[in-house]
Parts: structure tokens; sequence; C-alpha cells
């Protein structure tokens, strides 16, 4: 029974085990999201969808072969006047016979093959839907950019929560060690139930604090579960810091969402040369060939008669004039060309200064962080000396916890500045990522 009992709990052990993914750093959250988030890879399907149509705009370079075959039955043959002179030269002027033309019974087959070796409009469309397929590649990459952005958002939150929860367990030793100590002097009658009151509050506080801290990060890991769209528990086992070489120079990888517009701005002019293409002649050449069977018996073919025919044609359309519908055409993808234009020039101009405000967010967050590092480091030194001067009776605890709220405001400010400077981080980190490397 122990053996089962054991090799149960063996089992359950292995099972949640591999229940769970743990991230060592951030990478490693987005190799993961590479291989895994589902919106990275719908975007990454959606570009078979493009290639397919871009495939499908070439085959019309192609000729087109087409093969039909028919029967008909001709249950009524319609006799036809002819004039009497032609089969008697005695016959009186104005008199007709009437004769009956074909047989009852006609089979059919045909093979027409058509090439458009010269189309202006179907060239320029090849070219349009190959820039398609590029832009939705780009598209990927503004999708992929945005779900990093995502992450390091969700990522650093965790990170900051854990962080939290440890200076928070931290304060509630504390906070205990004041409680205990109040206790005692709360039954020698030295402080007064006030006074035990809130240092009772403070603990309850420190408690909360925690207990919401750990819910708080509970759901982060369920949106970044959502977001890597895996059902498996994640840990996260990184303090939070990001790659120590992250520094702010001028950005050299070109934004994803202007190499987007850029690209839109390529499909616009090929659509207006596509659109002009409506004015050029077009010329391609058909082949047609028939071959007939003519018979007055159903399934006999002895006496049929065979009627081939074939045809070589070229055909050359001009067009002339169509309502000035082209000329509209045109002008409306010209005036799209320009909308285009107007946008990338504002969304260069956006993201010029996202990163120069981001270069300035760097700077000033990380000072604030040193800033409040070193007073965070002060004022747990003063803490300590405060601690020791309560215990020794020099403070009363109103002075107390007076002192351990400057402790608290330390504490926060410290959070608060670690949490704008590793969101400052992680967007440069993302940042500087080369979307256009392969």
């Amino acid at each position: 029974m122990k053996k089962s009992f054991l090799l149960i709990s063996v089992m359950l052990c292995c099972f949640s085990v591999k229940s769970q993914i743990v991230f060592g750093s951030f990478q490693e959250v987005l190799d993961y999201a590479d291989k895994h988030s589902a919106s990275i890879r719908i975007s990454e399907a959606q570009q078979e969808i493009n290639s397919i149509g871009e495939k499908h705009a070439k085959s019309f370079l192609y000729p087109s072969i087409n093969a039909s075959a028919g029967f008909n039955d001709n249950i009524t043959l319609q006799p036809t006047l002819v004039p009497a002179k032609l089969f008697n030269p005695n016959a009186p002027e104005g008199s007709f016979e009437e004769m009956t033309f074909g047989k009852q019974y006609v089979y059919t087959t045909s093979l027409q093959a058509q090439w458009n070796v010269l189309d202006f409009q179907k060239i320029f469309a090849i070219k349009t839907s190959k820039l398609l397929s590029e832009a939705g590649k780009i598209d990927t990459e503004v999708n992929r950019f945005n779900t990093y952005n995502q992450l390091a958002s969700l990522y650093y939150s965790i990170s900051l929560a854990q962080k939290s929860i440890e200076i928070d367990k931290e304060n509630l030793k504390v906070t205990e060690v004041m409680l205990d100590n109040a206790l005692e002097k709360y039954k020698k009658g030295i402080i007064s139930e006030s006074d035990l009151n809130r240092v009772s509050i403070q603990n309850i506080q420190n408690k909360r604090k925690i207990e919401v801290t750990e819910n708080n990060m509970v759901q982060l890991y369920r949106q970044m579960q959502s977001v890597l769209s895996l059902r498996e528990e994640i840990q996260i086992s990184d303090t939070g810091s990001v790659e120590d070489s992250v520094s702010v120079f001028d950005f050299q990888a070109i934004h994803p969402e202007v190499l987007f517009q850029e690209k839109q701005i390529d499909i616009s002019k090929s659509l207006v040369k596509q659109n002009e293409a409506l004015r050029y002649p077009s010329m391609g050449f058909v082949y047609q060939y028939n071959y007939n069977w003519v018979t007055d018996r159903l399934t006999d073919f002895s006496n049929a008669n065979t009627l081939p025919q074939q045809f070589l044609g070229i055909r050359l359309n001009v067009p002339v004039f169509s309502g000035f519908s082209i000329n509209q055409k045109i002008k409306e993808s010209k005036a799209e060309l320009k909308i285009q234009q107007l946008q990338l020039e504002n969304i260069r101009i956006g993201k010029d200064k996202e990163d120069e405000i981001l270069n300035l967010q760097y700077d000033q967050t990380k000072t604030n962080l040193e800033r409040n590092t070193q007073i965070l480091s002060l004022q747990e030194k003063n803490d300590i000396h405060t601690q020791d001067k309560y215990e020794s009776g020099i403070i009363s605890l109103d002075e107390r916890l007076d002192r351990y709220s400057d402790l608290l405001s330390a504490q926060y400010n410290y959070l608060q500045s670690l949490a704008d400077f590793s969101l400052a981080k992680y967007k440069i980190y993302i940042r500087k990522i080369d979307f256009q490397k392969p």
C-alpha cells in the first residue's frame, strides 16, 4: 500500500513538473512567443494566403486551354425553301422546292487555347500582389512588435510583484515583532489600547498587501498565459533585470510601423500604374479546333460524316472611350497615394518623437531609481536605529510607527521608480530589435 502511494505521489510530482513552464529571462519569453503565440502564428499563416494570392495573379500570364464535347438531337429538321431552278432549269420563275438538310444526330468536340501575350494591367496586378505579400510579412512583424511590448509589460509587472512581495514579507516580520512587543507593554499598562490597535492595523495592512499582490500576480500570470497561448502554469525565475547591455543611442532599426506604411505607398504607386494600364492596348492569340460527327443513327458511326474545323486568330484590343471611368479611377488611386504619403510622414514624426521620449524616460527613470535606492538604503538603516531606540524605551510607540511610515514611503517610491525604469528598459530592448532580419 505504501509503495502504491509512493508511486502515485511520484507520478503526480512528475506531472506537475511537466505542466509548468519556467522562464529564466525575458528573451526566453520572446522566443517562446515566436513559436506559440496565436496572434503571431495567425499572422504567419496569413502570409501563406498572401503567397497564394501572388501565385494566383501570376497564373494569368499562362495560356488557358479548354476542351469541350457536346451532343445534339435534331428531333425535327427544319425544311428550307430552295429555288427550283437550281435543280430544274425549266422550272418556272419564282417557284421553290421544300428540302431538308442535315442529319438528326450531331456529336461535337472542341479544343480552344487562348494566350494574352500583352496585357499591361495584369502585369502591374502581379507587381501589386507581390507588394501585398511583402506588406503581409511586415504586418506580421508589426504584430510581433506589439506582442513583445504586451509581454514586456506583463513580465516586468510580475517581476515587480515578486520584488514587492519580498519587501512586504520583511515588513510583516517587523510589524509582527512590533505587535508582540506592544502586546507585552499593553498587558503591563505601559501603552494604551489605541496604540496597540495602531500596531495591529499596520500588521493587518501588511498582510493584506501581500495577499493583494499575490492575487494580482496570479492574474498577471493568467494574462501572460493568454498572450502566449498556453494552458500550462508559468513560473518566472528571473528577478526582472533585462540585459545590462541595453544602452541609449540613436535607434538604427526602422520601426515596423514605418516599414509597413512605406510598403503601403509602394502598393498605392503600383495601383496607380495598374489603373493607368487600362488605357493601354492588349493583344492575345486564339486557336480553336472543332471536330463534328453527324449521323442519322444514334450509335451507328459507320456512315457518319466528319466535319473538322480549326482556326488561329490574333486579337488586338485598343480602348478608345470608356465614359471617363478610367480617368476617375486614376484620379482616385492618385488621391489614395497622396493620403498614404501624408500618413507615412506623420508616422515617421510620431515614431521619432516616441524614440526621443523613450530615451528621456530611460535617463530620468534610471536617475530616479538610483536616488530612491540610496534613500531606501539610508531609510532602512534609520529604521534599524529607530527600532533599537524603541526597544530601549528611548522613543514612544507613536514615534516608532511614524518613523516606520517613512520606511514604507521610501519602499513605495523605490518600487515605483523600479517599475518605471524596468518598463523603459524593456521598451528600449524591444525597440532595438531589427524586425527586418529574417
